[in-house]
């Protein structure tokens, strides 16, 4: 049985579960699709693919459909990717500034 999307798009904005599964089952090969091109690596992608769908079900009532919600949710996704690439590589530069052996260097350095 196949439902009118706009009227998915309202019952999942309302709560409804079930109507939100149907919007993941027409949309998820897609959102993977586009997490697998910005990632190119499959289990990243399947990770994001989840993370975009958690945050459509938490941002579904600022869907207003003044656009296509697949491109609500494809911009929600890429926005997703984006966000998680950035927070890895804060979180690189974190643990570089904080490795053994930066922290030898610069207990060697006050030593000397």
């Amino acid at each position: 049985m196949h439902s009118d999307p706009t009227d998915l798009i309202h019952r999942a904005q309302q709560g409804d579960r079930t109507a939100f599964e149907a919007l993941y089952r027409a949309h998820s090969g897609r959102v993977y699709a586009l997490c697998l091109r910005l990632t190119a690596d499959r289990a990243l992608a399947e990770e994001r693919t989840q993370d975009a769908f958690v945050r459509a079900w938490e941002r579904l009532a600022t869907f207003r459909g003044e656009s296509a919600f697949s491109s609500w949710l494809y911009r929600l996704t890429v926005n997703e990717v984006l966000l998680e690439r950035r927070a890895e590589r804060r979180r690189e530069r974190t643990a570089a500034r904080t490795s053994p052996r930066r922290t030898c260097r610069r207990v060697s350095a006050a030593i000397c």
